[in-house]
């Protein structure tokens, strides 16, 4: 009987049974995790909510900055009779602009009308050596517009004697 005893222990030595010890520990790990996860979650949304906080501020500070700058004075406008019909400089295809604009100058400064109505060939000339240097995609965004604007200020610029113009104003702007 003593070899049945030591063969029914050496064969239930294989076996692992679970104490209340080891269950223990596996509960403990687990909301272990779950506590370090509960804090990871709450550190998350305290760091959102402070960088919400800080872009909100930085946004009413931009905004409240753009409303203290006083609009310009408004300005006397040469227009320009006819329109300027242009082809692009693109290459393989054939594109065109159809502009309508206006030259904006400080009110009261009748020498320099004066000088634009007498110069209108050669600023129309001006005009249209800038545009036909242009292919369409150089004309296609707002970014590129307000380029074009002031190159032609600057070149319109260069050549008056009685004063400057201070805007370009597109009345129409067609690119095909």
């Amino acid at each position: 009987m003593a070899d049945e005893e030591l063969e029914d222990e050496e064969a239930g030595s294989g076996d692992y049974q679970p104490t209340a010890a080891s269950g223990l520990n596996k509960v403990v790990k687990m909301l272990i995790y779950i506590a370090l996860g509960v804090a990871g979650l709450i550190l998350m949304a305290v760091i959102a909510y402070y960088v919400a906080k800080f872009a909100a501020e930085q946004q009413y500070k931009e905004v409240a900055s753009i409303a203290v700058v006083k609009p310009p004075p408004p300005t006397e406008n040469f227009n320009f009779q006819d329109d300027f019909r242009v082809n692009t400089a693109d290459q393989g295809s054939t594109h065109f602009i159809k502009l309508k604009l206006s030259l904006g100058f400080d009110k009261g400064n009748q020498a320099l009308s004066a000088e634009l109505a007498d110069r209108m060939p050669q600023l129309r000339n001006i005009i249209n050596l800038i545009l036909s240097g242009k292919t369409k995609d150089q004309l296609i965004t707002i970014q590129d517009q307000l380029e074009l604007r002031e190159e032609i200020k600057a070149s319109v610029n260069h050549v008056l004697a009685e004063g400057k113009i201070r805007e370009v104003y597109f009345q129409e702007f067609i690119v095909n």
